[in-house]
Parts: C-alpha cells; structure tokens; sequence
C-alpha cells in the first residue's frame, strides 16, 4: 500500500465519522482561525499606524539646530543661525527630498464687518501646499511673488470663512483688518489640522512668511521641515538633508539635526508584535487543545480498528506501513481543520476590516505557517496512536473483540 492509497483510505475514515471528525477538527479550527485573525490585525495595526506616521503626505521631518560647546569651555549665550531662501534652494536639491517646507508663526486679531476674533496665522510659500496637500475650496493659494514682493494677502480656512463671511458673501478679494491693518483674502483652504486640534472658534490663517516676518519682526524662517519622497528611507533622507544644511552654513560649534524615525518605527514594531505574540499564544493554547482531541480520537480509532490491523498485518503489512497510515489519517484531519480554519479567518478578517477602523492584512505567509502547524501537530498528537498501532500483535489483534 502507497502513500495515496493510504490517504484514501483516511479520507475514507474521516467521511464515515463525520460528527465525530467535525467535532475533533473544531479544536484545530477555532485556533488556527484564531492566531491567523489576531496575526492579520496586528499586521494590520502595524501598517495603517506606519502609513499614518510615515505617509509620503505626512513624513515631515523636522530639522533643528543643535548647539555644541567648544570643548573644555563653559557654554555661553548662543543664537541660532538665520535661515533663507538659498537654505530651502539648497535643500530641495537633496537627493530623496520632494519638498522643503518653511514656516514662521504669528497672533493677530482679524475684524471684518462687526466680527472680530483673534487669529493663529501661519507664515508659508508656495511650497507649502502641495507639499502639506493643502486644499484650496475658494481662490487661489500662494505664489512666490507673493513672498517675494511682501504682498498683504491672505488665505482663510473654512472655518473663519464661516465665521467672518455670510454664506452668500464671496469672501475672495474682500479686505480684512488684522492688527489695524488692511489685507486682502485671496483664498479659503481646508485645513489639514486633525479636527481635535483646529481653532474651531475663530479658525486659522495662512499668509507669506516674509509679511509675517515683517509684521511681528521675528524671522523669515522658523520652523524647517523636508518631506522624504520615499517613506521606507524617511531616516536616511532627514541625516542626508541636516548634513548638508549643516555644511551648507559651515557651522564649527554647532549641527543640524533630526528626529530618528528608525528608533519610532523600532518602538512601534516591537510593541505591536509583543502584543500580537500574547494574544497569539493565548489563542494557541486552543490549538494544543485540538491535538489532544486528535490524539484522543485518534486512539479511539486504533482500538475500534484493532481487528483491521492485525488482519493487514497478517497479510504482510510491516510496522511502518502501519504506523505511516494512521500517521496520515492524523495529519489530514487536522490539515482539513487547518484549511477550514484558513477560511474562518479569512471571513472574520473581512469583518473586522468592515466594521472597525483597523484593516486586517492576511499574508501568504501566515496562511503557509496556518496549514504547516496543523500538519506539525497532526505528526505530534498522531504519533502515539499510530506508533501504538504499529506495535500490535498480529495474533492479539485478531482475537480482539
């Protein structure tokens, strides 16, 4: 007898108990259903938090100057240096850089018709929008000539157009007094703020950086932030562009520098996958369950077939023949209860993508591993009976009753 004849022969067996074989394979069922589902959403935990953090739209490094003392000298008073335009210039042609974002910050009170409220304006260029992926819903956004030329113009988010504006009133090309000067709003944009952190009173304002510079008399530039074109290298491309800031001012006593993503991403992979591995080894434990329902059954079936076994053995059957049969009806069992498992937990990952904010991601990998195991634990709870059929007397067997 072959290997196929013997798989046969348990699929044969399988279908004749099937109650009994159902209820065996549930053990196997639910836990591999189990640890897939719990894999798929840690998986899926894992990529969405990455792709929020590290998305190509929002993978904003920041970049900061670090003061270095001289050695063996104490540290004194020490400012940092002015950024420009020729720094940004400098920066765009950064290899892995898609954009360069400079902003400064100012407070201002706007009033327009009999509505008044106190403003956070944001000083930008040209380059913040679609670097920020800003959505201008009215007018226009900013130019470079409006940097350039100190033009007073101003863009409004959606929420102090609500605010300062009847909603019939087109507020493009209407002027506005902020801090008891005149500008002109040229566009309305919605703001890319969570919705937790937005001013929902008065809403925000954006603006040229060089009009906020002038106005409040802090600097042009600010804050200093680059966007990686590519997220997988979001490390290597904010040390690349702080480096050559860094040797672009020749700076001796201090350096630009970065956050490290790589130590974020490292933090996260690791906290998810220690918490995957918890909850996946906690559902395991029904899957050791299930090899002992086998290994049971399994040892029900020998007895039940003790007659059949010495009859092969009289004709010729060796003990391998043996023990590799029952071994094989061991391993199908819990395969097929691998296989519906697979399945189980290919529904519940669609449901729990459907109904919750957290999208499951089932790999082929986790699949692979899924039938694997069940197989593994087949060949380890199917041992023991088999091996126990094996060593039968082929006398004794035939006197069984």
């Amino acid at each position: 007898m072959n290997i196929w004849d013997s798989f046969k022969i348990a699929v044969s067996s399988i279908w004749n108990h099937k109650i009994r074989s159902i209820l065996t394979m549930l053990g196997i069922i639910i836990g591999v259903a189990a640890v897939i589902i719990i894999v798929a959403i840690g998986q899926g935990t894992k990529k969405q938090m990455t792709d929020e953090l590290f998305s190509t739209d929002k993978n904003a490094i920041d970049i900061y100057y670090e003061y270095i003392p001289p050695e063996d000298e104490p540290e004194m008073f020490w400012e940092e240096p002015e950024l420009t335009s020729e720094d940004i210039q400098t920066l765009a042609q950064v290899p892995g850089v898609k954009a360069v974002v400079a902003t400064n910050q100012g407070w201002g009170m706007m009033t327009h018709d009999d509505e008044q409220g106190e403003m956070q304006i944001t000083g930008v260029g040209a380059e913040f929008f679609p670097a920020r992926d800003i959505q201008v819903v009215e007018g226009r956004a900013l130019y470079a000539a409006d940097n350039d030329g100190l033009n007073r113009v101003v863009l409004i988010d959606t929420i102090a157009r609500e605010k300062f504006f009847k909603e019939t009133e087109n507020p493009i090309g209407e002027i506005i007094d902020l801090n008891d000067n005149p500008y002109k709003v040229v566009g309305v944009y919605e703001s890319p703020l969570p919705e937790q952190f937005r001013n929902k009173e008065t809403g925000e304002m954006l603006m040229p950086r060089s009009v906020i510079s002038l106005m409040f008399g802090n600097r042009e530039i600010e804050q200093l932030q680059v966007i990686a074109s590519d997220p997988e290298n979001i490390s290597e491309t904010g040390r690349l562009a702080a480096d050559t800031l860094t040797a672009e001012k020749g700076l001796e006593n201090g350096k630009y520098s970065t956050n490290d993503f790589e130590d974020y991403e490292r933090e996260l992979s690791t906290m998810i996958s220690l918490l995957t591995l918890l909850i996946g080894s906690i559902a395991g434990i029904s899957l050791l369950v299930g090899g002992i329902g086998v290994m049971n059954i399994m040892l029900v079936s020998v007895t039940e077939r003790t007659r059949e076994i010495g009859l092969r053995k009289a004709i010729g059957a060796t003990r391998r023949k043996i023990l590799l049969q029952f071994l094989i009806e061991s391993i199908t069992l819990t395969s097929l209860g691998g296989v519906i498992g697979i399945g189980l937990a290919a529904i519940g990952s669609i449901l729990v993508s459907e109904f919750s904010p957290i999208t499951a991601t089932v790999s082929p990998l986790i699949v692979l591993i899924g039938v694997s195991f069940s197989a593994i634990i087949g060949i380890i709870f199917g041992l023991l009976p088999a091996n126990k059929a094996s060593k039968l007397s082929p006398i004794e067997a035939l006197r069984y009753e």
